[in-house]
């Protein structure tokens, strides 16, 4: 059946394994962990691949290679057959299952995580992985199989992905309970990188004649949440913080938070729950749970 592909010398488990590595790390120094040997032996197999294949897989970009279209596409062939190999190895030894989910932080802790033990209970046996990512990476890391469901913006979903819609992101201002009662002179702001109502807030906060200072830069709505339920700043966050915040802090609406509103919902490929043993199950699963726990 598969006789002309396999007749030709070049192809194995471990070139094919090692390439999809370097794909992924953009480097053979990194994969290799500088061994000189290794890097030789992947620099070669690498060249023998693309005899195989009779294709450039990778092509020199200064001092470093850039992997070729074609070989992001065999990147993302290796990780899909392997994947399916390995699924029916552990199957075969009835072990556990391993599922990838990205999202950002926000979303996987005050989503994700509070819906895993519904999950748990309603698909037992499995191992899920979270990784905190953006939401570019993660449409490319589900359309490469890195991933294999991730939450994102409705908006950054592309084909051959699929989508469930999981509701919207609302925002509003927080500020710790305390300053009901004493609200201090110079009210403290954490904020996060690269968040763009910064300067509407500013704005707003002087046409009110109030001065609103960050004085707090965070990585992430996590943080900044942290920082409102302390008593230390106030902040904007995403309105499904409050599970966690509790009665620690006082919800303030911004008629112009409105605009920022997103749809967010799970995506996946489209192949993935033909493909991967208990794939549709999880699906249920998950969108069940953060659909009852949003509602």
């Amino acid at each position: 059946m598969f006789e002309k592909l396999l007749s030709q010398r070049g192809l194995s488990f471990e070139r094919l394994k090692n390439f999809a590595a370097i794909a992924e790390a953009g480097s053979i120094t990194r994969v290799a962990d500088g061994d000189p040997a290794r890097q030789s032996l992947m620099s070669r197999q690498i060249r023998e691949l693309e005899e195989f294949f009779g294709t450039e897989l990778t092509r020199r970009k200064g001092k470093g290679l850039e992997v070729t279209p074609a070989g992001l596409e065999l990147a993302r062939q290796i990780r899909f057959q392997l994947q399916s190999l390995e699924d029916f190895k552990l199957s075969c030894a009835n072990e556990a299952l391993e599922y990838r989910f990205a999202a950002g932080n926000s979303v996987l802790e005050w989503m994700i995580i509070p819906a895993l033990v519904a999950v748990d209970n309603a698909v037992p046996g499995l191992h899920i992985s979270l990784y905190d990512t953006r939401s570019r990476d993660i449409v490319s890391g589900l359309l490469d199989h890195r991933f294999d469901f991730g939450i994102v913006r409705k908006s950054a979903v592309v084909e051959p992905l699929k989508y469930a819609a999981l509701g919207k992101i609302d925002y509003a201002l927080y500020e710790p309970v305390a300053w009901a009662k004493k609200r201090p002179p110079t009210p403290k702001l954490a904020v996060t990188e690269g968040v763009e109502f910064l300067k509407e807030l500013s704005r707003a906060a002087a046409q009110k004649k109030k001065i609103l200072t960050p004085t707090h830069l965070c990585t992430n709505f996590t943080q900044a949440a942290q920082l409102v339920r302390s008593g230390v700043a106030a902040a904007i966050l995403p309105v499904m913080a409050e599970t966690a915040l509790g009665d620690s802090v006082t919800r303030i609406e911004l008629p112009w938070l409105s605009k920022y509103r997103r749809d967010i919902g799970l995506a996946w490929h489209e192949r993935l729950l033909d493909t991967r043993p208990k794939a549709r199950e999880l699906l249920e699963a998950i969108t069940g749970a953060l659909t009852k726990k949003k509602s």
